[in-house]
């Protein structure tokens, strides 16, 4: 009984280090900037075009245009005026 208790701790503890490896492994392959700590502004942005001093490549959910973002802002996804996304993720 002992050795399952030892086991079951052993495997949620090892499951526990493997899921934040790999969330520290993900997060770290973002670059530092405001616009990529928001979860919703980072899936529009390409994280690997830099297209100027202080601005990342802005890809719209429908790709009917891209545009220059600035690393320094926040997309606002709560009130229903700005870009934000319905149940598809598409604009409204």
């Amino acid at each position: 009984m002992k050795k399952r208790i030892k086991l079951i701790t052993a495997v949620i503890a090892g499951t526990a280090i493997l899921i934040g490896s790999v969330w520290l492994i993900n997060e770290s392959r973002y670059p530092n900037a405001p616009a990529f700590d928001d979860h919703f502004t980072r899936k529009f942005l390409n994280k690997d075009k830099k297209v100027a001093s202080g601005f990342y490549e802005f890809k719209s959910k429908t790709g009917q245009y891209t545009i220059w973002f600035p690393e320094e802002y926040q997309m606002l996804h709560d009130a229903s005026e700005y870009y934000s996304a319905n149940g598809k993720l598409c604009e409204n």
